[in-house]
């Protein structure tokens, strides 16, 4: 393959990425702002029920995120599948955010391949850390762009245990090109999502949760 080509299939896999990360944040968006049972999580309303609903929800939506991941050239998938257990984390705390990374997770080791334990194991650490966030900031939602930047440093650590923990020379090549992606992606569908729950808490509670 020329450098052109190169160029231009890495290009094509940025936009394809995008383009599955805002299909992801569009049906993000219809669940926070339609479903009740989310906004009594986001506006510590929450009955259990709701966080069992909230945790099978988020969940699906990391199993959804390795579904819409982009093969490369190396038989692997740039995926988004840490942005539903950052969320989760960062919105109802270590418990949720964990349990959303162990149903991404899991899903992701039943696949099998290459780097299928440290990539299941970062989605469940994601969920974790994100939660130890919620307890550091005392269930404060974090900023924008700190959110963004702790998304960076979840998909860093998921490049670390990739390369710690496959037992392939290919691997570094594959993390050179495809991490990259997946770190401008994740980061972005995570800020989006936190634009979107920070303007629900300033609308106000709804009235069918009063």
């Amino acid at each position: 393959m020329s450098g052109a080509e190169t160029s231009q299939s890495l290009l094509g896999g940025y936009l394809d990425l995008f383009a599955h990360t805002e299909i992801f944040v569009f049906v993000f968006i219809e669940i926070v702002t339609k479903l009740d049972t989310i906004q009594r999580v986001i506006f510590k309303k929450a009955r259990l029920t709701d966080y069992i609903f909230f945790i099978i929800i988020f969940g699906l939506f990391s199993i959804f995120g390795t579904y819409i991941g982009i093969p490369n050239n190396f038989g692997l998938n740039m995926n988004i599948r840490d942005i539903a257990p950052i969320v989760a984390g960062l919105v109802a705390g270590p418990v949720p955010g964990l349990a959303t990374g162990l149903m991404g997770g899991i899903h992701r080791l039943s696949l099998g391949g290459m780097t299928g334990i440290p990539c299941s194991l970062a989605t469940v650490l994601a969920g974790l850390f994100s939660g130890l966030i919620y307890r550091l900031k005392k269930g404060k939602l974090l900023g924008i762009i700190p959110a963004m930047l702790f998304a960076v440093a979840i998909e860093v650590l998921h490049i670390g245990l990739v390369v710690l923990l496959s037992p392939f020379a290919e691997v570094m090549e594959t993390a050179l090109t495809t991490f990259p992606q997946m770190i401008i992606a994740v980061s972005l569908g995570v800020g989006i999502s936190i634009i979107i729950i920070h303007s629900r808490l300033e609308y106000g509670i709804p009235e069918t949760l009063e």
